[in-house]
């Protein structure tokens, strides 16, 4: 499916879950901004959406021919770089360098299409999350975890390894070990948004032709219901943000 598509699903998917996750009942924006407690409701639906877009496109950066570029398009790049700034500034994190690093580089790896700037852009991440664990940034497990699933999504083919169960458990349990011990703003929601965005763009692509869930066999499981840049994944784009919307406002 097209990157927007991917984007569009995941932050519907985060609208629909976070009630469930929360373990309270959703509020439109509406009663959120009315209500006493609105400002943490909001910001929390703003974390957990956020990173729900980023996730759901983490998974395509394993795609060698021209990257991201490929499936966000240009739209999709501009959106993903502003969701990223809008993040920084959601989580009070404008003075963070490591922050404002990883916005410049997931911005280059969403624009390059060379495999050897894909390479150079997920190597920088990988020893930037090695750099965190052994400064205690992070806890070294999670550096390890999440470089190991970099290194994946560096030498393996496209739909492989970052579309298999395995991807999806390593990439999941680094990010969730490497933000546990944040407590700034609702941190576990954006492990939380991630992880759901990743989660989703698998099933979204399971449908689109199949992925290799037991990976490393190589059998896909899923079927070919809809083409990549077809209609209806135009469609189901389009009514996926409709339908964010209307949860979001109602």
């Amino acid at each position: 499916m097209l990157g927007r598509t991917h984007m569009a699903i995941g932050a519907l998917g985060a609208a629909t879950l976070l009630p469930l996750i929360e373990h309270a009942p959703s509020e439109p924006l509406r009663q959120m901004l009315h209500s006493s407690s609105g400002s943490t409701s909001l910001a929390t639906v703003a974390t957990m959406a956020f990173a729900a877009v980023v996730g759901s496109i983490i998974p395509d950066l394993d795609q060698a021919d021209s990257t991201m570029a490929h499936k966000v398009e240009r739209i999709g790049q501009l959106a993903i770089i502003g969701v990223l700034i809008a993040s920084i500034l959601l989580l009070h994190l404008e003075t963070s360098m490591t922050a404002w690093i990883f916005v410049v580089v997931f911005g280059w790896l969403s624009s390059t299409k060379g495999n050897t700037s894909r390479l150079a852009g997920l190597g920088l991440l990988g020893a930037g999350v090695v750099y965190l664990g052994l400064h205690h940034d992070i806890p070294l497990s999670a550096a390890i975890l999440l470089a190991g699933w970099t290194v994946g999504a560096m030498f393996t083919p496209h739909r492989t390894f970052t579309h298999s169960l395995v991807g999806l458990f390593i990439f999941a349990m680094g990010v969730i070990e490497a933000l546990k011990g944040f407590t700034h703003l609702h941190f576990v929601f954006v492990a939380d948004g991630l992880v759901l965005g990743y989660a989703l763009h698998m099933a979204a692509d399971a449908v689109a032709g199949g992925v290799p869930l037991l990976w490393p066999w190589k059998h896909r499981q899923g079927i070919r219901l809809v083409r990549t840049g077809s209609p209806v994944d135009h469609l189901i784009g389009g009514l996926a943000v409709l339908a964010f919307v209307g949860l979001i406002v109602y």
